[in-house]
């Protein structure tokens, strides 16, 4: 177990601790408000049966009544209040009380004292009862070291101004203080051992809770790669079974062969990069893989639009917007190219053959945008929330019924913010679309 004697959770957790531990405190608050309510009105009633209690000088009397009182109606008022936040005030915003818990707990140390401390003018018995108080609190309550350090801080001040009006002896007034801060000195260790056992079973849980999320997804995601392989790889497979069996029962012409063979070869590229695209959605990001080249992103953009004209079986022309000025960057040229193509190649399948199609570079805030813009069909609203999702139900078939894995612009995001970045798009229906891959200046 972790020991938090000196500080708090760590920042990771620290939020939602805060948060639970809070709305928590004041529902304890209520219940130990409550139960000390009862219990001071039962001693009240004996105290008040007892005839020891009327012989006490009458001075003393009045103080151990007032504490009484004092102890049954602030316990009594704060069960109230704390049970109107709780039936009243949402549970998200309960947790704006819990100075509640601050205010009781500095009642309750207090009280405590009081009672031997004014009524009975008995340093001794002070002690004993302000010891009972800092354990009910340390105990009830799990508290911040700086809430703590406030609480011991005021009870100090309390105990200091008070006990010069009871003992004048210099002698007993200096060990009554050493035993006092032995007692605070052991409210605070018994504190934090507590709030050290409930942040480690905290983040214990919180870290269950996250590797279930973790083998959830990996299950889920398990089903959907499945899924794209039973339906997506199908079509090759059977498109290259079926000239399996072309070739095999008829005859065929050498031109007829040459025509099979490309057919074959263009499933079989189709189930490469269906295969390849699923083991790149499930690679973690990590930025330490990048091969990074420091590279003119002038010439480098131009270079890639013409292999992806050349290698394209497309015959579409893509327009070039360049900086004026060259651009020099460090990036993974192969993870860049591949996206930037994986872009015009849904340009391509969404914009019709009179549309235009343009690949940009320019400096944006301090850092790069490259952009693929396009004068196609756009994109529906209803599809934008879910684009960039990993087997994304945004994917459809292209003008020329053209398949789609859903998985492209998932592996560019992905791609993209390895090099520190991110991507957006901007669309409209048969008006066009627009992506810009925004880069850092570290990139520079």
């Amino acid at each position: 177990m972790k020991l938090y004697l000196f500080s708090p959770i760590e920042s990771a957790f620290r939020e939602e601790f805060n948060y639970n531990v809070r709305n928590l405190n004041l529902k304890v608050t209520g219940v130990v408000s409550f139960v000390v309510a009862i219990a001071a009105s039962v001693v009240r009633i004996i105290a008040d049966s007892l005839p020891q209690t009327h012989a006490l000088p009458q001075q003393q009397f009045r103080e151990l009544s007032t504490t009484n009182i004092c102890m049954i109606s602030g316990s009594f008022l704060v069960a109230c209040i704390v049970f109107i936040i709780r039936k009243k005030v949402p549970v998200n915003r309960q947790n704006q009380y819990y100075f509640i818990t601050l205010l009781y707990s500095q009642v309750v140390i207090s009280c405590t004292m009081a009672v031997t401390f004014i009524a009975q003018h008995n340093p001794k018995n002070t002690m004993t009862m302000l010891l009972i108080g800092v354990l009910v609190v340390a105990v009830a309550f799990i508290i911040a070291i700086w809430e703590l350090l406030i609480l011991i801080g005021i009870t100090g001040i309390i105990f200091t101004l008070f006990i010069h009006l009871f003992q004048v002896n210099p002698v007993t007034l200096a060990m009554n203080h050493f035993v006092f801060w032995e007692i605070m000195l052991c409210f605070f260790v018994i504190s934090r051992l507590l709030y050290s056992y409930h942040a480690n079973y905290f983040i214990k849980i919180k870290t269950i809770e996250k590797k279930n999320q973790e083998i959830a997804q990996a299950n889920q995601m398990k089903t959907e790669i499945l899924a794209i392989v039973a339906h997506d790889l199908r079509n090759p497979i059977s498109g290259i079974r079926s000239i399996a069996h072309l070739m095999q029962e008829y005859p065929y012409t050498p031109d007829q062969e040459t025509k099979y063979m490309e057919w074959i070869m263009d499933a079989c590229k189709t189930a490469d990069q269906i295969i390849e695209e699923l083991l790149l959605a499930a690679q973690k990001n990590d930025g330490n893989k990048l091969q990074t080249n420091y590279i003119s992103l002038n010439q480098w953009i131009e270079n890639v639009r013409d292999n992806w004209v050349q290698q394209s079986k497309h015959n579409r022309k893509v327009l070039l917007e360049l900086h004026p000025k060259e651009i020099k960057a460090h990036i993974d040229t192969a993870k860049m190219q591949r996206v930037v193509e994986n872009l015009l190649h849904n340009a391509v399948k969404f914009t019709p053959e009179d549309g235009a199609i343009t690949l940009g570079v320019h400096t944006h805030r301090g850092g790069i945008r490259i952009s693929v813009a396009d004068t196609g069909i756009g994109i529906p609203q209803q599809l934008m929330p879910a684009l960039f999702d990993r087997f994304t139900s945004s994917g459809r078939p292209g003008l020329n019924h053209e398949p789609s894995t859903g998985l492209g612009l998932h592996i560019c995001k992905q791609l993209v913010q390895q090099h520190g970045g991110d991507i957006h798009v901007n669309s409209k229906e048969n008006k066009g679309t627009t992506f810009n891959i925004d880069l850092p200046y570290s990139v520079l």
